[in-house]
């Protein structure tokens, strides 16, 4: 199982590139107890006349469940222009593998690649461990660190940044009605070293059944990091509205 994730990712790799951070865990909550689960999404907007807008994102989940095995892996794409102008490029691949020693308890060991050109992100690369405890067949929680690499072009300079950070997550993901489905996903990575130096990301998802494998999802995004390289605002927030297909 696992073999055929890395070989996933390296494929990825080479199609899609380097790779912005996006939350696994929605995903992973109606995932984990299939045996195998495939999700693709698509979002696609613009604009013409007064304003000449093109938006694009493509997202791909597959895992695979055998036992007290469980493995992921999940890559984005987005890319955006306005009046000709790139408003956004970035993209990102993600693999986690968990080892269930209990029930509810696993051992999970991640890595993540990925870039962002809008906000000067060459390359960002990590590698990370973590407790995972599962409260209830909707609620999660984990604790973890995790040593990152990031490397970033600004004005013409490079800029190198390694740094080791803990990993804490809460995830709630419940079926709230027979075709409609929410779940909200949040992460606090504060630096080990100087824990003012902090990320933190919450993302609330929404989506409704439009056939038994087609959906229509809608997404409200909060970012912040505590000191980012740009001189930019340190909270983000965005939304998106898409399809999902699921096999």
């Amino acid at each position: 199982m696992m073999k055929q994730l890395i070989t996933a990712v390296v494929l990825l790799g080479y199609c899609l590139q380097a790779f912005a951070i996006d939350e696994t865990e929605s995903l992973r909550q109606r995932s984990q107890q299939k045996a195998q689960y495939t999700n693709l999404s698509l979002d696609l907007s613009g604009k013409g006349g007064n304003s000449e807008t093109e938006n694009f994102e493509f997202g791909l989940y597959h895992s695979r469940r055998h036992e007290q095995h469980f493995g992921f892996i999940m890559a984005t794409r987005e890319y955006a222009t306005s009046f000709d102008v790139e408003s956004a490029n970035n993209a990102f691949v993600h693999l986690r593998y968990n080892y269930y020693f209990a029930e509810h308890d696993s051992i999970e060991v991640f890595a993540q690649t990925n870039e962002d050109n809008f906000r000067s992100l060459e390359s960002r690369k990590l590698v990370g461990l973590s407790y995972r405890h599962e409260i209830t067949q909707a609620q999660a929680w984990g604790v973890g660190l995790f040593t990152e690499h990031e490397d970033y072009l600004v004005q013409n300079k490079a800029q190198t940044f390694e740094q080791v950070r803990l990993n804490l997550y809460w995830v709630y993901a419940k079926q709230i009605s027979p075709t409609s489905f929410i779940a909200n996903t949040f992460y606090y990575q504060p630096n080990v070293e100087t824990t003012s130096d902090f990320r933190a990301y919450n993302k609330l998802s929404i989506k409704t059944a439009i056939t038994d494998r087609l959906y229509m999802s809608f997404g409200l995004l909060a970012e912040h990091d505590s000191r980012p390289v740009l001189d930019i605002e340190k909270t983000d927030y965005s939304y998106n509205a898409g399809f999902e297909f699921e096999f």
